[in-house]
């Protein structure tokens, strides 16, 4: 696994942090995927610059806080660029009280990584709706709900690389773990549709590269099926949901140490057991 800043290959970059990556693509024209946290925008664009790169196009996987938001202040750096999302997240954009609740996350991260910043998410524009099968320049688009209702994914095929934010899990200490939040059902036929490109190469939202994805998708798919079954079992045995989440929060919060602020992984956790329950 490529989970280091610098050159994957081919032109392909990691940027930022590997637990919150922001990746480039340099090719016939520059792209940028995914925007981590609004604090970490100065280092993004510090980064660019460093490598001489005016991107042309800030390709958003979905429309969480962690995944968007250095967007405003890198498009402040680079006015020219274009900003491409599905149009579930031009909608959730759209709604205040989505913002509020980016900016409460995002200040929370802060804490988490020990950050002080004077920056402040700020709503924007997306410019390009996106959706299954649209082609833009050198990549082309699946839709991959499940993780979100927003989800998209970006392939790169002269690159052999595909770029799915969090719909095929994520790595977190040395672990994978599911993210089913929006709908189980869907969530697994994304992983299905995703493993058509399994000797691609895979960019996650969260850990890095996976040189070929195969395996670990098929792997995914394992954990994402005893997770929900696991839910299941917490659930007969307490019948309360939130003596379910606690649980799990004990067992692999703070037993794994994550370093995902506790309120954003509460609410993700809940919105897992609620789909594990309606699948």
């Amino acid at each position: 696994m490529f989970s280091k800043k610098g050159e994957f290959r081919d032109g392909i970059y990691l940027l930022n942090h590997p637990e919150v990556p922001v990746y480039l693509i340099r090719g016939k024209k520059n792209y940028l995927i995914d925007a981590a946290f609004t604090f970490m925008a100065p280092n993004i664009v510090g980064e660019l610059e460093e490598l001489g790169v005016e991107p042309h196009y800030l390709l958003l996987t979905h429309s969480h806080y962690d995944h968007i938001g250095a967007t405003p202040f890198i498009r402040k750096n680079f006015p020219e660029i274009k900003v491409v999302a599905s149009r579930r997240t031009a909608e959730i954009l759209a709604k205040p009280k989505a913002i509020e609740l980016i900016k409460s996350l995002e200040k929370e991260a802060e804490r988490s990584f020990g950050e002080v910043s004077d920056l402040e998410f700020q709503p924007f524009k997306i410019d390009i709706i996106v959706g299954e099968g649209d082609e833009i320049e050198e990549f082309s688009v699946l839709e991959t709900p499940g993780h979100t209702r927003c989800s998209v994914s970006f392939v790169f095929p002269e690159k052999k690389i595909i770029f799915v934010g969090d719909a095929a899990g994520v790595i977190e200490e040395g672990h994978i773990r599911p993210q089913f939040l929006s709908s189980y059902d869907q969530y697994v036929a994304s992983l299905q549709k995703i493993l058509k490109y399994g000797d691609f190469s895979l960019a996650l939202g969260h850990g890095g590269i996976i040189p070929e994805g195969r395996e670990f998708l098929e792997n995914s798919l394992k954990k994402t099926e005893e997770f929900r079954k696991e839910i299941l079992e917490y659930y007969e045995k307490f019948g309360d949901m939130e003596k379910v989440a606690r649980k799990i929060y004990r067992e692999e919060y703070e037993g794994l140490g994550l370093k995902q602020p506790k309120e954003a992984y509460m609410i993700n956790l809940r919105a897992m057991i609620k789909s594990a329950l309606n699948s």
